[in-house]
């Protein structure tokens, strides 16, 4: 169940790097502020249904630990955004989902690198074949890449700070409550946008009520839902396997893309995208099958 609703929210996160490469290319806002409006937006929602709703999250919020623990994830999930976003601004809608797929390999280098934790074989068959299609998908060989080095580059590192959040959250999720976590983070990432906005670019926001649809769509589904379901699936599975499941999100992001602002896939971008759901099929059946054979 974990594992399916994830691969949903590939999706709704797929949708999000087109939506936002459309705003910021006819101008509609400055990329941190984006960010910060709809971390804020996200965490002010969430806030009155813990208010209104479950006011026992509320108070756990005075706990020592979860907010420590919240603080840091968040600080984490806020710096990979900043870097996402300003990236996103100076490349392609498919080429930043394509990037951020990256993390699929980091996170296992990660987790043996600061816990000697090997992955499974075929996660890590999984991990290769993802990782084998997010390469022949961004084809960073090619001369076609220079106008876009510093958006890549830029997004390359949000795909290392986004690995280090995953396998952080790992660790962290199992031991509080859901939403409390979640809007420790939320507003945390708003924070850092808000202050580091002002401190990078000139910042503006659209009247446009396209804009502001855009980002009641992004608090809602690509924010609220979307954090809340990886950080309660994060309760349940393995970083490595949470990564390799993110994989699809390059994927979505792609699809997204030419569906809504005109993005076209070459042959070579469709095959590494079908390496990229072949290495996810990969990983899941062989993490079910060592499953079934543990409780046999």
């Amino acid at each position: 169940m974990a594992d399916l609703a994830l691969a949903g929210i590939m999706a709704i996160w797929g949708s999000s790097f087109a939506i936002l490469r459309s705003l910021l290319g006819t101008a509609q806002g400055s990329p941190l502020a984006l960010v910060a409006v709809r971390m804020t937006l996200a965490s002010a929602l969430l806030t009155v249904y813990l208010a209104l709703f479950r006011p026992q999250d509320l108070k756990a919020l005075l706990r020592r630990d979860l907010l420590r623990d919240g603080l840091f994830a968040g600080a984490l999930l806020g710096i990979g955004f900043l870097l996402q976003t300003e990236g996103l601004s100076r490349t392609t809608a498919s080429r930043s989902g394509f990037l951020t797929g990256v993390l699929v390999v980091l996170v296992p280098l990660l987790e043996f690198a600061l816990f000697r934790k090997r992955p499974s074989p075929p996660a890590l068959l999984g991990v290769l074949l993802a990782f084998a299609g997010i390469t022949a998908l961004s084809a960073p060989w090619t001369d076609a890449n220079a106008p876009t080095l510093l958006g890549d580059t830029l997004t390359l590192g949000c795909a290392v700070v986004f690995a280090g959040q995953i396998v952080a959250l790992g660790r962290i999720a199992p031991r509080h409550p859901v939403l409390p976590l979640l809007l420790l983070q939320l507003a945390t990432t708003g924070a850092l946008a808000a202050l580091a906005g002002p401190l990078i670019e000139v910042q503006h926001l659209s009247g446009e009520p396209r804009l502001w649809l855009a980002l009641v769509y992004l608090s809602l589904f690509a924010t609220l839902l979307a954090f809340g379901v990886q950080t309660w699936a994060q309760k349940i599975l393995p970083p490595v396997r949470v990564a390799l499941l993110s994989s699809l999100e390059p994927v979505f992001a792609a699809l997204w893309a030419a569906l809504f602002i005109g993005e076209r896939l070459t042959g070579r971008e469709l095959f590494g995208g079908a390496l990229i759901v072949i290495g996810v099929a990969v990983g899941e059946a062989g993490a079910a099958l060592r499953s079934a054979v543990i409780k046999e």
